[in-house]
């Protein structure tokens, strides 16, 4: 894997301080110049945030062994809303002091982002975007994003690896029929599933980056690949609104 991230110059890791030892893995990582996004989520203890929040910056940057985030962004926005002046006060300083180049939200789903933009721009917004949830690609909330200059991260273009699957295990009878439109579709067009996934978040051009998973270097080799071939355009019909499977929480 490391060998596939070096010859693909890929410095640009997703994370969290919740991830199991993700931090220190990547830390590790003998890559120059990592780019690194790291997520915070609030225990349910009760605390002292401003002491709880710096300590969560010095241990990643300790784990990731930088001296710099790229990303800083909070798993769920409920912490953040719920404790938005003094969050807000803090992220703030920690750009200031250059801790960290960006800060800004993970999401789920549109209402969260309408909140948070009601009293505050991120710097980046990370939410889901795929073949079945085309909840984001709303030309109001595209159009004010790229007006504000937030940066766009999509994430879950594989839906945790279900729209690579020969069959769809979960969801309703409608939910599975369209998954075996979208392979039909992938069949008579020649184009792999996995390609499919990419190129359809690929061809949204107000998209900044795409965070992707992968289980093994053969996956991720594929994933790096597809990538570089010359976009093709993706039909918008394979849209799903069952909660089941669209959310991924």
């Amino acid at each position: 894997i490391l060998k596939t991230l070096q010859a693909n110059k890929l410095k640009y890791f997703d994370t969290a301080t919740n991830y199991d030892d993700s931090e220190k893995i990547i830390g590790n990582l003998k890559i120059h110049n990592k780019k690194i996004i790291t997520k915070i989520k609030l225990p349910k203890k009760k605390m002292n945030i401003e002491k709880w929040y710096k300590q969560q910056i010095s241990n990643s940057l300790k784990n990731l062994k930088v001296k710099k985030l790229y990303g800083l962004m909070f798993h769920d926005t409920s912490d953040f809303i719920n404790n938005k002046s003094k969050f807000l006060k803090l992220m703030l300083e920690s750009k200031k002091n250059k801790f960290v180049s960006n800060i800004g939200i993970s999401v789920y789903d549109i209402k969260e982002v309408e909140n948070i933009l009601k009293f505050w721009v991120p710097d980046i917004i990370q939410f889901p975007l795929n073949i079945f949830d085309q909840r984001f690609l709303n030309k109001n909330f595209l159009n004010k994003a790229k007006k504000l200059k937030i940066k766009l991260y999509a994430r879950s273009c594989f839906l945790q690896g279900n729209l690579l699957q020969k069959k769809l295990l979960i969801g309703n009878k409608k939910s599975k029929k369209i998954f075996n439109s979208f392979k039909y579709w992938c069949n008579i067009n020649k184009k792999s599933q996995l390609s499919a996934c990419l190129h359809f978040v690929k061809q949204n051009k107000q998209i900044n980056s795409i965070v992707v998973g992968f289980d093994d270097n053969d996956e991720l080799k594929q994933i790096t690949s597809e990538f570089k071939k010359k976009t093709f355009y993706v039909p918008l019909k394979f849209i799903i609104n069952e909660k089941k499977i669209i959310d991924t929480r």
